[in-house]
């Protein structure tokens, strides 16, 4: 018997909205509303809104906290001011990837750290051992008690203003502050996971309903996890279990932007990239945009003119943007190159396709670099 999904807050509200709910790392959670296509077109040119609160979130604090990530994670930490937050990734002692996350800083003292949902006891397991070592730290698991909103897309600043975040507009990219919308309290970002400019909103479980509820009365639409995960294709973002996993680096994936690894003292992982990135040679992440009709699916394999096999893709879709099918893949070396001409068996059927620079659509953050 399969252990019992785990449940949102909002689930008797996805169900009213007319909800196709599925299985996503031991959560039941909407897949689909109205329909993925519609929902996609939400988020480009409107606004729509999620819910991600299957997503964990544990808090590192005391005065020890810093020096413990700094050696928990390769990106460097010191630099990340109050009321930022910055993307990483967290290896093993061998680079590999125990989840990516967000890390917040809300408190001099205090990092949030938001975890992927299927990766949440694997990375409290993680954070408990390692702690071990430093004085100074404390692990708190604040996911049952809390929740995650993500409103996303060109009209989302338009909607927080109108829900009483006033001060929120001043806020640039991967900033964040405590705020009061629809009369809750929250901590909001200016982030993540679409290419659109919009915020995730972070507060306690009993506050969650109403400011839904308040978002839909403004005019966002909700969405489910099929139009998200078209989203994020579409600007190239990595998904853990597909881009990422514990046989993967962030060297691989794409992610050296991430890494830290001339920063001072050890961390975890250090010297397996460093290893890595010296020898070279590793399959790396790129985009692959079909010349033909067809659309591309996790684990088809990538072949060059012919017909050898060079890589596999970990994320294919259909972009509603190009209308073509699109895909994540990990290729060798000689072929990552933009231009680059292959093919994708697309079961039997070999399609043409061409390696591309990311995102396949341009990103509207507002604001500059990467998270």
């Amino acid at each position: 018997m399969s252990p019992e999904l785990k449940h949102t807050p909002l689930r008797a509200a996805h169900l009213q909205s007319g909800a196709r709910l599925v299985e996503f790392g031991g959560w039941e959670m909407p897949v689909q509303y109205r329909g993925i296509g519609e929902e996609h077109q939400a988020v480009r040119h409107r606004v729509g809104i999620f819910d991600v609160s299957h997503m964990g979130q544990v808090a590192v604090k005391g005065p020890g906290s810093q020096d413990f990530l700094q050696y928990l994670l390769p990106r460097d930490l010191a630099g990340l001011g109050l009321g930022h937050l910055c993307y990483s990734v967290m290896c093993d002692d061998r680079g590999k990837a125990v989840d990516d996350l967000l890390v917040y800083r809300p408190a001099p003292l205090e990092y949030l750290l938001v975890v992927n949902a299927s990766r949440q006891e694997t990375d409290l397991q993680w954070l408990r051992q390692h702690a071990s070592s430093f004085t100074g730290v404390e692990i708190e698991d604040r996911s049952p008690a809390t929740g995650m909103l993500a409103l996303q897309g060109p009209q989302a600043e338009q909607v927080v203003i109108g829900l009483g975040g006033t001060q929120v507009p001043t806020l640039e990219y991967l900033q964040c502050r405590t705020s009061i919308l629809a009369g809750e309290e929250v901590l909001i970002s200016r982030s993540g996971y679409t290419g659109e400019d919009g915020f995730e909103i972070l507060c306690s479980q009993d506050r969650l309903t109403r400011i839904w509820d308040a978002c839909l009365d403004k005019g966002a639409l909700p969405c489910g996890l099929g139009a998200r995960d078209v989203l994020r294709t579409e600007m190239g973002y990595c998904l853990y279990g597909h881009e990422l996993s514990e046989e993967r680096t962030p060297l691989e994936a794409g992610l050296a932007w991430t890494l830290s690894l001339g920063k001072p003292g050890d961390f975890v992982g250090k010297q397996a990239l460093l290893e890595q990135q010296l020898r070279g040679g590793y399959q790396r992440l790129v985009g692959l945009k079909l010349i033909e009709q067809g659309i591309p699916r996790p684990e088809f394999t990538v072949l060059d003119y012919s017909g050898k096999a060079v890589g596999k893709v970990s994320s294919g879709t259909y972009s509603p943007v190009l209308q073509r099918g699109i895909a994540l893949a990990f290729v060798a070396p000689h072929y990552r190159n933009p231009g680059a001409q292959l093919q994708l068996d697309l079961r039997g059927k070999a399609r043409r396709a061409t390696v591309v620079r990311l995102p396949f659509v341009p990103s509207r953050i507002k604001g500059k670099g990467k998270p």
